[in-house]
């Protein structure tokens, strides 16, 4: 029986460029964290209006009033950024996760099993730049 083809790993990065590598990915951690709890926030104040407009409907109110009364439109924008937000906190944590598990030695199969991904997305997102850090 033919053995797998072993996939070379590559040299590990040196220690500076690593511990650089991890403060961006604790950064990026942080700001997800973060983007994470508005978005909990955000869903809470979905909640409530969700039920407030439930229980105008209820009591028979024409639904564009309703609309108009709950602030839909102005909610459905607020929580689309958040989404937004987070989806772009999300992949700049990934990214940086994997350019760290790269420079430590990890191949990008390794990365990629660990994640759950395929091991094409773990090597775009490796080779791609990485997005400007937010300012605080």
């Amino acid at each position: 029986m033919p053995s797998k083809p072993r996939v070379a790993k590559p040299a590990a990065a040196s220690p500076a460029r690593i511990e650089s590598l991890r403060a961006d990915t604790v950064e990026a951690l942080g700001e997800l964290e973060e983007s994470v709890v508005r978005m909990r926030n955000q869903l809470k104040l979905m909640e409530n209006s969700l039920r407030r407009t439930r229980r105008l409907m209820e009591s028979r109110l024409p639904s564009h009033e309703v609309a108009v009364k709950i602030g839909a439109a102005q909610g459905r924008a607020v929580t689309t950024s958040m989404i937004d937000e987070v989806q772009r906190a999300r992949h700049r944590a990934h990214q940086a996760g994997f350019k760290l598990a790269v420079a430590e030695g990890a191949t990008m199969a390794d990365i990629a099993r660990d994640w759950g991904v395929s091991r094409q997305l773990v090597s775009r997102m490796v080779r791609e730049p990485s997005p400007r850090r937010r300012r605080a």
